[in-house]
């Protein structure tokens, strides 16, 4: 008997040891792909019985709290499974390229922003969106924000993805102590008031081919195009940005830059310390800024949409990108149909209110949207009102950025307005070369 208990204490050992170490491997272990994450960590369901469905999630490190109690509740709301989720920490800007390291074992979930859509299907990383969930997506999302998760081809509009927010965008925030709101409508007239005052007006137009493109979107008819092939590889890439319009343009920006008032070779860090400072009296920048942006002006701190600027000799409308945060399901998953599912929770209408009201962040449900409080919110409001007249960021050239933030750097080496117009259209002919395929 002592030798039979001792033979079953070893074996209760092993198995303590074995499946202590699957516990644990299970808990913890990250993929390739989510190794490219900060931190990878765990939570279990304890509500739920039957069938156990583990699935890992990605998103932001802002955002681990919030994804944590949104899957907590679809636990709860679902009690015939038990769910296990592992949390992975991954920017939205990046997260393709940490997801394509290694999509076979990436995460079964995670959040992008939408100008990375196109390399994310050519890699079979997202499942596409069907059915009824399709259904509902595309009734509740504003249109912009399905049209940001939809992807042609073969001539067949095909939906990717979830839209998550719609705020990924600049605008104007200025000190209302020193600018009024007529004031803000023109660029040249705060840069006016600006100089008056020995301040200036922060626009990052130097090394920047998002913020820059905001002048030559001012005219509708400035414009790339690009072609996809079935693959959705780049088979054409158009662009008229070397035309007079776009002379025009260049002009413009060359008189802009010769202003001492305008602060133009200026990161988010440098205009936060305008700001503190009290050098920096209006910065065109993002929702991301806000917090620190209203620490130093409090009420001070008004929203506009961003002004307009004077073009060929009028005065026109500047218009920017206007991107989205979606939510995507791997199309490497295990677990497609789960994934599916959380997708769906993580950005239905009580989700992205609650993103809302504890991160500020846009909305894309039209019902939240259209609400009191969205609509009363002084940045997101704003942000809204963007939305209508700027231009998604999607189907943006890959060859278009590097070119685009090299445009202006000629001026930052000489007195601007020594550049001559030969010297401007050089630039556009370079630039347009070079995005051309």
């Amino acid at each position: 008997m002592k030798k039979l208990a001792l033979v079953l204490a070893l074996l209760a050992l092993v198995c303590l040891v074995s499946c202590g170490g699957k516990k644990d491997s299970a808990s913890t272990t990250t993929t390739a792909a989510a190794q490219a994450s900060t931190t990878t960590t765990a939570t279990t369901s304890t509500t739920g019985t039957g069938e156990k469905i583990t699935l890992t999630v990605w998103g932001s490190q802002e955002d681990q709290a919030l994804l944590k109690t949104m899957c907590n509740a679809y636990a709860a709301a679902h009690p015939e499974k038990t769910y296990k989720f592992l949390y992975g920490v991954q920017s939205e800007s990046d997260a393709a390229d940490k997801v394509l390291n290694d999509p076979e074992s990436g995460p079964d979930v995670f959040a992008f922003a939408s100008d990375q859509i196109n390399k994310l299907i050519q890699a079979g990383a997202l499942a596409r969106v069907g059915g009824t969930i399709l259904d509902d997506i595309r009734n509740v999302n504003t249109v912009g924000s399905i049209d940001a998760a939809t992807v042609t081809i073969g001539g067949e509009d095909r939906v990717y993805a979830y839209p998550m927010t719609g705020d990924n965008t600049f605008f104007l925030y200025y000190d209302s102590s020193k600018l009024s709101a007529e004031d803000v409508k023109s660029l040249d007239r705060m840069l006016e008031v600006a100089a008056g005052l020995g301040k200036q007006v922060a626009f990052k137009l130097y090394d920047d081919g998002w913020y820059l493109s905001s002048f030559f979107f001012a005219d509708p008819n400035l414009a790339y195009k690009v072609t996809y092939s079935d693959d959705l590889t780049e088979s054409k890439v158009e662009i008229n940005y070397d035309s007079a319009a776009g002379l025009d343009v260049m002009k413009a920006l060359r008189t802009y830059f010769a202003n001492g008032a305008l602060s133009a070779n200026v990161d988010d860090s440098k205009i936060l310390a305008g700001i503190q400072s009290g050098t920096i009296i209006a910065a065109v920048t993002g929702t991301w800024n806000r917090n620190q942006i209203k620490d130093v002006w409090g009420d001070k701190m008004a929203v506009a949409v961003l002004p307009t600027a004077t073009i060929g000799g009028k005065q026109i409308q500047l218009n920017g990108f206007f991107g989205y945060k979606l939510i995507g399901v791997n199309g490497y998953s295990q677990n497609k149909s789960e994934a599916h599912k959380l997708a769906q929770w993580l950005t239905n209408e009580e989700n992205q209110k609650l993103r809302f009201q504890e991160r500020g962040l846009g909305p894309t449900n039209k019902a939240v949207v259209s609400s009191a409080e969205v609509q009363k919110d002084a940045v997101i409001s704003v942000v809204l009102k963007q939305a209508e007249y700027f231009r998604t960021q999607k189907g943006v050239p890959g060859s278009y950025w590097t070119p685009m933030a090299s445009l202006t750097k000629q001026f930052a080496d000489v007195d601007p307005m020594t550049v001559t117009d030969a010297d401007l259209q050089a630039l556009l002919d370079s630039l347009c070369a070079q995005v051309r395929r």
